[in-house]
């Protein structure tokens, strides 16, 4: 055998015939080259879970094979981009800016095949039309809906882009704005409200930030009264469902019955979302 065959690695291929059946070969994924101390970082900062939430270097170290100075020196990373903060003296936490992220990413996920069968059911007990409404930028959208055995013509419907200043579910919505906010969205408005509606809608917005539930009639759609309730899961808003109907066919014992239905529906619907993401 000459050098190189001693160098070589050695043959270990498996024939066809010789592969066991139940092998089953799984690609590596490929890495970025070039970026090891962003992967380091990035690894460190999920390293946080709900199990752990709070990290010392003496964690970081057990969990990665670097240095004490490459510790501190990833830390110091992540706190300079106020993604962590030390809460005690060696003790790092998330930081709130991490919430910011948490928002996008529950803005981003699509419930739709989530609240479909709650909507269906909603409808189906109540004899009306069921919706999901979420807030884009200035907007409420219809992002599904179940629609009664005698459906009627309504504004809101998938896709259509309505103001957040009349609805019940849409005012819930808008509840959701810190204060800041939502003093930038009246003044955006400009005359699109008049002092006196934004007054008495700044009053009713306190109320329904405070119970999550709101009724309208004739906000929207003229002879249409509506009952709707936010759903929240770990803090953060993912929209509101209502029930839709014209005002005539609805007795008090009707409407209350819907308003225990739509309420129920949005319990229904934030433990079938933390279901699925494990919140």
């Amino acid at each position: 055998m000459n050098a190189s065959d001693e160098n070589a690695e050695p043959d270990v291929s498996l024939s066809a015939d010789e592969t066991p059946d139940d092998q089953v070969v799984v690609a590596e994924p490929q890495r970025t080259k070039g970026v090891d101390s962003a992967r380091r970082a990035l690894q460190i900062l999920l390293e946080f879970s709900e199990n752990t939430p709070e990290l010392t270097v003496d964690n970081v170290l057990e969990k990665h094979d670097i240095s004490v100075p490459s510790a501190y020196r990833y830390i110091s990373l992540l706190r300079e981009l106020d993604l962590i903060e030390e809460r005690e003296k060696g003790r790092f936490v998330l930081s709130p800016q991490i919430l910011r992220l948490s928002r996008a990413a529950e803005s981003m996920i699509d419930f739709r095949a989530q609240v479909q069968p709650i909507l269906n059911h909603m409808a189906e007990e109540t004899g009306e039309t069921a919706l999901y409404l979420r807030r884009v930028n200035d907007s409420a959208v219809c992002l599904a809906i179940a629609e009664s055995d005698h459906p009627i013509s309504i504004s809101f419907q998938p896709g259509a882009l309505m103001p957040l200043y009349g609805g019940a579910a849409a005012k819930l919505l808008l509840s959701e704005l810190p204060p800041a906010k939502l003093t930038q969205y009246f003044n955006r408005l400009g005359s699109a409200l008049a002092k006196p509606a934004r007054k008495k809608l700044e009053h009713d917005l306190e109320k329904l930030r405070d119970t999550g539930y709101a009724e309208s009639a004739g906000e929207v759609d003229r002879g249409v009264w509506a009952s709707a309730a936010s759903v929240h899961t770990s803090g953060i808003s993912v929209g509101a469902l209502t029930v839709v109907a014209p005002d005539y066919r609805l007795t008090d014992a009707h409407k209350q019955h819907i308003a225990d239905t739509v309420r129920a529906g949005a319990k229904a619907f934030r433990s079938e979302i933390e279901r699925r993401t494990g919140a």
